[in-house]
This record gives structure tokens, sequence and C-alpha cells, in this order.
């Protein structure tokens, strides 16, 4: 993943350990995105949620830009529920704001 939209997930990180479910969001990822064996890790009902959330957003974090994993994980949150629905949103304009700031 591209290192400015790690930047903006990271500054969000406290909260989307905290708060997301991560299993309704890596259903709605795109099937080509994380591995069978990556799912059972992120799934491992002998970890907490805050784990899983941390092992969900690492493997996004290593995923190649290509696979989009930044714009499937957006995308992800938008389609499961409200809480994550305004986590997504943050999460965007925190990754879309430098770009407006940047000097001219």
């Amino acid at each position: 993943m591209d290192k400015l939209k790690q930047k903006a997930i990271k500054s969000h990180n406290a909260d989307l350990v905290k708060i997301m479910e991560p299993l309704p969001v890596i259903d709605y990822l795109p099937a080509d995105l994380l591995t069978d064996e990556q799912i059972e890790k992120i799934r491992n009902p002998h970890s907490l949620r805050p784990d899983n959330n941390r092992e969900l957003i690492a493997i996004l974090y290593r995923k190649r830009e290509e696979l989009q994993p930044f714009e499937s994980f957006i995308e992800a949150l938008k389609n499961t529920g409200d809480n994550h629905e305004a986590m997504a949103k943050h999460i965007q304009q925190t990754y879309v704001w430098p770009s407006f700031c940047s000097p001219t």
C-alpha cells in the first residue's frame, strides 16, 4: 500500500483497533485481496478483536498498490455499518487533505 494511504489509516489507528468489527469488513473485501490463510488469521477465535483488527491492517499495509487495498478497505468500511462508514469518511478526508495543502 502507498505510504500516504498507510499514513491516513495510521492517523485513525486507535479508533480502528478499538471500534472496528473485522469480520464484516473482510466479508466485503475483494476475494483476491486476502488469502484463505490471512482470513483465518484475522478470524482467529482465540484472539481479541483489537488484535484481529491490527492483523487486518498490517496485512493491508503489505498489499501491492495494484490490488487497491486502501480503496477496497474504505469501500468495505462504508458497507458495514454507520460507525464503519464514519471511520471511512475520516480516513478519506485525512488522505485527501494533504494534497490540497501542498505549497504552490
